[in-house]
């Protein structure tokens, strides 16, 4: 196992899937460091990237006020590429953030290919869908 396979393991949520599926997930992302203060999901913008939070944290901002805040295993920007459409929200983040990257077309091979993958990304998406009609 990878330092990242290691990593996505301790994570709570997402470290519940099989080894297996860990590491595939980590295969197919790229590991990136993000600095504090820094944008890398605009509201509104095209979708073609999902994040999942390793380290740190992001600030869910929409129509300029503050709606959730992320920590270590939450998926980031994955609503957008489960829905087909453009951003939702700005994430920013509030001090260095370490993320798995993973392009649109890797994320849908991700859910297409993993089952237990698809059905922990569903339940984000579904809870999240859930808070924003609140």
């Amino acid at each position: 196992m990878s330092d990242t396979d290691h990593d996505l393991a301790a994570l709570p949520g997402i470290g519940t899937l099989p080894a297996q599926t860990l590491r595939r997930v980590s295969e197919l992302g790229r590991s990136l460091r993000i600095p504090a203060d820094w944008t890398p999901i605009h509201q509104s913008e095209p979708a073609d990237k999902a994040y999942l939070v390793l380290s740190g944290h992001l600030d869910v901002v929409r129509d300029g006020e503050r709606v959730a805040r992320l920590g270590p295993g939450s998926l980031a920007g994955e609503m957008g590429l489960v829905d087909h459409r453009l951003r939702n929200a700005r994430l920013t983040t509030t001090d260095p953030v370490r993320v798995l990257a993973w392009t649109k077309e890797d994320f849908a091979r991700l859910r297409r290919d993993l089952p237990d993958f698809d059905e922990h990304v569903r339940h984000v998406a579904q809870d999240r869908h859930h808070d924003n009609a609140s």
